[in-house]
């Protein structure tokens, strides 16, 4: 969906482990993994029949009428499931030489919450709307982050260091 947003995107990643521990040992010496959430969230400022669509489970805009430029939708009183891929691109500028472009993909999404709608007089409708990512079909790929910034490299390309300080006090 590539439309336009105002407060941004929120992306949040959720674990859920619990430690085991062995005789004489009072910290965990593994963790059990039970779940995983993986969800992008963000408000859509757009009324078009994609962010509609979404926010009301599958819902789609037919004409009433040949021509007659007037359009219909129905919303079910039975939820249904609405799942699509999710795309999301954005730019970090950090000079006018220094440009990278990132861009998170979720082959497998659904819209899991939605947040009120508004919308006033003076300001565009608001669409907040929460994706979950579903597990895949075939392998254990859950999302795709791809970037050409090398900030994301374990070593910085100049060969330099992460360094950790002290606190003196």
């Amino acid at each position: 969906m590539g439309l336009s947003t105002e407060d941004g995107v929120t992306i949040r990643r959720a674990v859920e482990k619990s430690g085991t521990t062995h005789w004489q040992q009072v910290t965990p010496a593994r963790f059990i993994y039970a779940s995983q959430e993986f969800g992008v969230s963000s408000v859509f400022q757009e009324t078009k029949g994609i962010v509609l669509g979404a926010y009301f489970g599958g819902m789609v805009f037919a004409e009433t009428a040949a021509g007659s430029k007037k359009y219909r939708a129905e919303i079910s009183s039975v939820p249904k499931g609405d799942e699509r891929a999710l795309c999301v691109d954005w730019v970090d500028q950090i000079s006018a030489t220094e440009i990278y472009h990132h861009r998170l993909y979720v082959p497998r999404a659904e819209v899991s919450e939605t947040q009120d709608a508004q919308w006033t007089r003076t300001q565009e409708a608001r669409w907040g709307l929460t994706f979950a990512a579903l597990a895949p079909i075939i392998g254990t790929t859950l999302a795709v982050w791809l970037t050409d910034d090398p900030a994301v490299l374990p070593a910085p390309p100049n060969g330099g260091t992460l360094a950790i300080e002290e606190n003196p006090k």
